[in-house]
């Protein structure tokens, strides 16, 4: 097991952790019937804040997801080229300006 899978399950580990104990706390606090939609609510936004603090710490751009993964530009930070697969002509449309083709290939 790589020291990148254990760290992660290391920090699964402790949020369980921390998620079963305010769910006891919660459950030993409130009535039955209440404290049960306060575990799950509990539950829940817990969940929210990892996954609001996962993206946050990948890096999104503009709201999206994966850290602008999907977002057009090249590694080296420069913009993506799109090329006609039939003449090869540089351009951005969504068909060719030459021949009207709609194939087109990225460059970088």
């Amino acid at each position: 097991m790589s020291s990148v899978n254990k760290q992660f399950f290391i920090n699964q580990l402790v949020w369980i952790g921390i998620s079963f104990g305010i769910s006891i706390m919660i459950s030993m606090l409130i009535p039955f019937p209440i404290s049960l939609i306060a575990v799950v609510a509990t539950f829940l936004l817990l969940n929210f804040y990892l996954r609001r603090r996962m993206i946050a710490r990948m890096g999104s751009v503009k709201g999206t997801i994966m850290g602008g993964m999907f977002s057009p530009t090249s590694a080296d930070g420069g913009s993506l080229k799109y090329y006609c697969m039939s003449c090869g002509i540089q351009h951005k449309q969504a068909a060719c300006p030459m021949c009207g083709s709609k194939m087109k290939r990225i460059g970088l």
